[in-house]
């Protein structure tokens, strides 16, 4: 009972501390610091498309893979070969499995990615007032 406690109270514990982290936002960041921000959200975002997209068609293949098996064992007459085309099956399971799971990987970071480059773009905002233009720090004001 007392070793049940102690772990709930570490997890409580862990998510209160996530929390109070995630908590900051980007509202306290100086603009430097948001672009710096801004680069490495879409750096994540980028890094999630492409493990999801390859998780995705490594799926596929093992779909494909699995199915190749599956015609291949009953079309075989002879035990060997049925076999050899139920390990191409399986090895089409393992494969999709895995590629499912890559896919299951780069989502959350994409979404992540999408989240964080969206509200960074929303604070950089302030940092330009209307009726200036920028560009890389050098920019143009003209008030009446």
């Amino acid at each position: 009972m007392v070793e049940k406690m102690k772990k709930l109270i570490f997890v409580l514990l862990l998510i209160l501390f996530a929390l109070s982290v995630n908590a900051q936002g980007v509202s306290s960041l100086n603009q430097d610091q948001l672009n710096l921000a801004l680069k490495k959200s879409q750096n994540l975002l980028g890094t999630g498309a492409t493990v999801t997209v390859v998780g995705t068609v490594t799926g596929i293949v093992g779909l494909v893979m699995y199915f190749n098996g599956l015609t291949g064992i009953s079309s075989s007459n002879n035990y060997s070969g049925i076999d050899d085309n139920f390990n191409k099956s399986m090895k089409g399971v393992i494969v999709g499995l895995v590629g499912g799971g890559v896919a299951c990987i780069g989502l959350p970071l994409w979404i992540m990615g999408a989240i964080n480059k969206n509200e960074i773009e929303i604070a950089l905002v302030k940092f330009n007032p209307k009726g200036s233009t920028s560009i890389n720090g050098i920019g143009l004001k003209i008030r009446f």
